[in-house]
């Protein structure tokens, strides 16, 4: 993400000379200097004076619609959510996973996407690639005991009910130019003829039909071999710009873009070609498993585009990552855009309001849209919105009430589970309700036949539910999940209280409800797909 290489942030480049008028300075002046100088004083921790000064009121939320993506992302690279410290100690690498996955649950997380391929290396054991430095301390070394940390992390968020998707950096090599680190199974010594230096950085020419094979049989290694829910890539497309480099690609448009006019316009279309073969490759192998991106939050800034949004961004994914996200989702080759919109509600050079608004008019609505939101600027960053526990939770808002947001997905891990002002708690409060996440549109066959439910019975561990699935569903075609739905009145609308782990692929279950105090209550529970379609209540069978 944007965050691994210190923020680049559209707000580093409105200095207060530019964009704080006098009145501004001096509501600065109040509001930043009082806070820190009462900090040392009264030896209060900075983030929670500025929070308590910015307001402690909580924004009324509005109600989470029947479905609603609640994800996270977990970083890998530089250790920033895992594993905390590099290991190849098994156990420690299970029980850290688990206990984050288990935290991030009780938030009201619904879906985990984690970097399985930080830096042209993998957690994962693969043929193609080497064991990551950021998994193990050095890389090409495994983790002890053959232990697999992809299976591993897949069957436990699994088994707590959550979506699993991989989330891939397809073209960067090195967070930086210490080569001797490289293993010599790294793409950088099989391939050096690949690799351009950027910066301080190292990455792979996506102008090079070699490297694009190469990623393609990452991302088939990855889909056939592990039962994921989805596929993820963020904004690294090509390197964000740095003043005075060049991405040295000019052989490779010589070679291999003779068709195009425009150096521009061939990269755009080397990223969309990709694109477009990783959805062809899903749809043909496994078209349950969804295919998303995560765009800089800016595509075109207006003054470039008069379609493009009103905003001062420094960098836009159109010109400088040349990642065409509106032409992704007209051509129907994502199945969801999650842009990045790290930037507060109000803010001058890219108003958080105004890009909801300029995604939500400007992405078709075969294609769903969630919203990345900046986490790790709760209560740790220099613009005093992020230090009002409450901004977050206005986006939210925001969000629930434009029809065509379907959800909301943090970075990351760590800034949730860490947060210097509570935001944890207070996500917890506003996801109050479980929800699963969104079912995929158009998708394929009919949707599951309703299980049977036999008669609850009261035990001294709460209601016990026992149901079955018809004999004649075939053993491919059995419900991948159950959701279990509680009223306590007749009029009341039922509400989810559980989600059965993933693909057991059992005919006859059971479940305790230990919740259940006094009264009867009424249950239903409903079969799930792999496309996350339910059954339908008005097709029980007796």
């Amino acid at each position: 993400m944007l965050f691994l290489t210190l923020r680049r942030d559209i707000d580093k480049y409105s200095s207060f000379s530019d964009n704080l008028s006098h009145m501004k300075y001096l509501k600065f002046l109040v509001f930043a200097i009082i806070p820190l100088v009462a900090a040392f004083v009264f030896s209060t921790p900075i983030a929670t004076l500025l929070a308590k000064i910015g307001g402690t009121d909580k924004v009324a939320v509005a109600l989470a619609p029947a479905r609603e993506m609640r994800g996270v992302w977990m970083s890998t690279v530089l250790n920033i959510d895992y594993p905390q410290r590099p290991t190849v100690d098994p156990a420690t690498l299970r029980s850290e996973f688990k206990s984050q996955l288990t935290r991030l649950r009780k938030i009201g997380i619904n879906a985990i996407f984690v970097q399985v391929r930080p830096t042209g290396d993998a957690i994962y054991p693969s043929k193609l690639v080497p064991w990551s430095k950021w998994l193990t301390g050095r890389q090409g070394i495994a983790p002890g005991s053959d232990f697999d940390p992809l299976a591993y992390m897949i069957k436990e968020a699994h088994a707590q009910g959550m979506e699993f998707h991989a989330w891939i950096n397809p073209y960067r090599v090195s967070m930086d130019l210490e080569t001797y680190n490289l293993s010599s199974k790294h793409i950088y010594n099989q391939h050096p003829e690949w690799v351009k230096q950027y910066g301080q950085k190292l990455y792979l020419d996506p102008g090079i039909p070699m490297v694009q094979d190469h990623l393609m049989e990452v991302v088939e290694e990855i889909l056939v071999n592990y039962p994921l829910n989805g596929i993820h890539f963020d904004d690294y497309f090509y390197p964000y710009p740095e003043p005075g480099q060049f991405f040295l690609d000019q052989e490779s448009f010589d070679l291999y873009g003779t068709r195009f006019e425009t150096k521009e316009d061939w990269r755009r279309d080397n990223v969309n070609t990709f694109v477009k073969r990783v959805s062809d490759l899903i749809e043909r192998k496994k078209p349950w498993v969804k295919f998303g991106i995560s765009p800089f939050g800016v595509w075109r800034n207006k003054n470039r585009d008069p379609n493009g949004s009103d905003t001062r961004a420094w960098a836009t994914s159109y010109d400088d990552l040349y990642g065409d996200a509106l032409g992704w989702a007209a051509n129907g080759t994502v199945d969801y855009l999650v842009p990045q919109l790290y930037w507060n509600i109000g803010f001058e050079v890219a108003d958080y309001a105004h890009l909801v608004e300029w995604w939500t008019s400007n992405v078709n609505y075969r294609t769903k849209l969630y919203v990345g939101h900046a986490a790790y600027k709760v209560g740790n960053n220099r613009e005093l919105a992020w230090n009002d526990l409450e901004e977050i939770p206005r986006q939210i808002d925001l969000n629930r009430r434009n029809k065509r947001i379907s959800g909301s997905m943090f970075f990351s891990a760590k800034s949730l589970l860490t947060s210097p002002i509570g935001l944890d708690a207070r996500l917890k409060d506003i996801y109050v309700d479980r929800r699963l996440v969104p079912e995929q549109p158009d998708a394929p066959g009919a949707r599951p036949l309703s299980p049977r439910l036999g008669k609850v019975k009261a035990t001294e561990r709460g209601q016990l539910l026992v149901w079955d699935v018809e004999k004649a569903v075939p053993q491919d075609d059995l419900p991948y999940y159950f959701a279990i739905y509680r009223k306590m009145e007749e009029s009341e609308p039922f509400e989810l209280i559980h989600v059965t782990p993933f693909g057991q692929n059992c005919r006859r279950l059971h479940f305790y409800d230990e919740e259940s105090t006094g009264g009867t209550p009424i249950y239903e529970v409903r079969a799930v797909d792999r496309f996350h379609r339910e059954s339908r209540t008005d097709e029980l069978l007796p």
